[in-house]
């Protein structure tokens, strides 16, 4: 019977899954609506067309969203730039560009009996269909759409407003979107970012872009680590099938000696640490399953900060620009907890805790910038439509707030433990089954197993 798929987001994660659909779709044909709450398909938050040419932090040879064609993204890029090289670290908008071709070669090509429809409007709650056999997306300002199977991928849940924020929510130094920077600063102004990741980065490289007026940057997190820097090197250089890591799973203790045994090895026979990281990155979900609880909350609470600065690198170009900055003594990076900031007129005081210091220190700045990255912990969500489902009882999170729980290709998990036929999450907060599930490689997989899996069943 012909069927309805409703895909809750137009980002990577909805725009591949429905390429997928299109281009092997169920026998009996099939209805597909792709619902963005922004005003383009395929970009999402990651992808969006910024005045600045913020990177991706993955070579091009590395980025295709097709399992089975590896090279699909760098064909692409070396369409629209033909000195390319494969290890090009290339600007975000030409991958949102990518998807969108994808998406549009795909539909293009797809038989006469499946359709695509797309519609704009942001998503606020999933419920019962008229016929009770569907599950229906309701969208601000028009009817709802109901569909036999609906899938949630909205991507990367927005960052939290910090507690320390509530009394300069608004406050026009106080920037919430680490992309809504301004280019007004000059060498007379200072700013404070807070987190020291990836979007750290970003924000610090946006904010450095004119070499003659480059205002002091301090950053804060709680530990002050910041991502490793990407390197050329051969991902496959590791071999084996892991079983050695594998069988250490069940001691977090023994499975990091393990790990650092082999990165000696590794570097010992002329190879990079980061070939380690890569292969141990195709075992995380494996390693993930064999954990049990207990050491996946030491993981969470001790590792995964490490873990993290070693996965997600910085394309070398950002980290020499880090570099640069921190040599000219424009940029500091610190590690601490916020205390508390009060406006003083256009700037903001920051009572702040060095870490591993008894007494607070303070400082003003110009502008504060929360990079802090996404919120996975559901329950602490401001976002509607999470907490429509959770409030319905839909999704639940897992026990580690790590994002939402589900069954096999990403089955949603209800509030009784109940494992849905009708609702699908496909997304970054798969970590929380998953542990490594927010890059494009491993989220092109998963698509394209949860599309099969949705024309298998018809």
């Amino acid at each position: 019977m012909r069927k309805t798929y409703v895909i809750v987001g137009a980002g990577f994660s909805g725009t591949v899954l429905t390429v997928n659909l299109l281009r092997d779709p169920p026998r009996e044909g099939a209805d597909i609506v792709l619902i963005e709450r922004s005003q383009s398909i395929g970009r999402g938050v990651a992808y969006a067309a910024h005045d600045y040419p913020y990177l991706l932090n993955v070579p091009a040879a590395r980025l295709s969203a097709d399992p089975q064609d590896p090279s699909q993204f760098l064909r692409f890029a070396k369409g629209r730039l033909p000195n390319v090289r494969a290890m090009d670290f290339l600007p975000r908008a030409l991958y949102g560009d990518y998807l969108q071709d994808l998406l549009l070669q795909a539909e293009r090509a797809a038989p006469a009996d499946v359709r695509l429809q797309r519609v704009f409007g942001a998503v606020t709650g999933i419920v019962p269909g008229e016929n009770g056999r569907q599950l229906a997306a309701q969208i601000a300002g028009r009817q709802a759409i109901a569909g036999d199977v609906l899938i949630l991928a909205f991507g990367n849940p927005s960052a939290p407003l910090p507690g320390w924020a509530d009394k300069v929510r608004g406050h026009a130094a106080f920037r919430h979107d680490p992309r809504d920077l301004p280019d007004t600063l000059s060498a007379e102004h200072s700013v404070l970012i807070v987190g020291n990741g990836l979007t750290m980065a970003d924000a610090a490289s946006t904010l450095s872009r004119h070499p003659d007026r480059v205002p002091m940057l301090h950053t804060i997190s709680r530990r002050g680590l910041t991502p490793r820097t990407q390197k050329n090197f051969h991902s496959d250089a590791m071999r084996g099938d892991g079983e050695n890591l594998l069988s250490k799973a069940h001691s977090l203790r023994q499975l990091l000696r393990a790990c650092r045994d082999l990165a000696r090895e590794v570097e010992n026979l002329g190879g990079d640490w980061r070939e380690l990281v890569s292969f141990i990155r195709h075992l995380a979900p494996a390693l993930w399953r064999r954990m049990p609880h207990a050491e996946r909350r030491r993981f969470v609470r001790h590792l995964q900060v490490h873990w993290d600065i070693h996965r997600h690198r910085l394309p070398p170009q950002l980290a020499e620009r880090m570099e640069t900055l921190k040599r000219s003594g424009k940029l500091h990076i610190g590690a601490g907890r916020i205390e508390g900031v009060v406006a003083e007129d256009s700037r903001l005081r920051v009572s702040w805790r060095p870490r591993g210091a008894e007494a607070s220190a303070e400082m003003t700045v110009d502008m504060i910038v929360n990079a802090t990255g996404p919120n996975y912990d559901i329950e602490r969500s401001e976002d509607a439509l999470i907490n429509s489902l959770r409030s319905a009882g839909m999704v639940m999170p897992d026990a580690l707030n790590l994002g939402i729980r589900t069954a096999r290709f990403g089955a949603c998990v209800d509030a009784e433990g109940r494992i849905s036929e009708q609702l699908y999450y496909l997304g970054p907060m798969l970590r929380a089954e998953h542990l490594d599930a927010t890059a494009a490689a491993e989220l092109s997989v998963h698509a394209q197993q949860l599309a099969a899996h949705l024309k298998t069943r018809g």
